[in-house]
């Protein structure tokens, strides 16, 4: 290969790969997640989970005696228990974005987004 034709190919792949780190760099950064829970469509909390310092409970009673236990961490919030008889829920684990954690028979619903989600939403 001549030196003429190696200049050009080297800015190029640096280029490329200088792109790509910086692509990855803020795709990976911590975006800021909120977490909101519902009961029958109705939004009883919004929480900035990582704003949360020391983990909670909360506790979501129906008006039939059902009752919903969510943990809120630092960066996650998951079902501790539930009186629901299948615990669905409760074995979705933590959520951090993405899929809701659903509990169809006490109709308690959470739903995580990150920051930039909610700019999406807002338009």
């Amino acid at each position: 290969m001549k030196a003429k034709q190696a200049i050009p190919i080297g800015i190029t792949a640096a280029v490329l790969i200088a792109g790509l780190i910086g692509c990855i760099a803020v795709m990976s950064r911590d975006k800021g997640s909120t977490a909101q829970i519902y009961r029958e469509n109705k939004l009883l909390y919004t929480i900035d989970l990582d704003s949360v310092k020391e983990p909670y409970n909360i506790t979501i009673a129906g008006d039939h005696g059902e009752e919903n236990i969510i943990r809120v961490e630092h960066g996650s919030i998951s079902m501790e228990s539930a009186s629901c008889p299948d615990k669905l829920c409760v074995s979705q684990g933590e959520s951090h974005t993405g899929l809701p954690i659903v509990c169809l028979p006490n109709k308690v619903r959470i739903v995580v987004t990150d920051e930039q989600e909610a700019d999406a939403y807002a338009g």
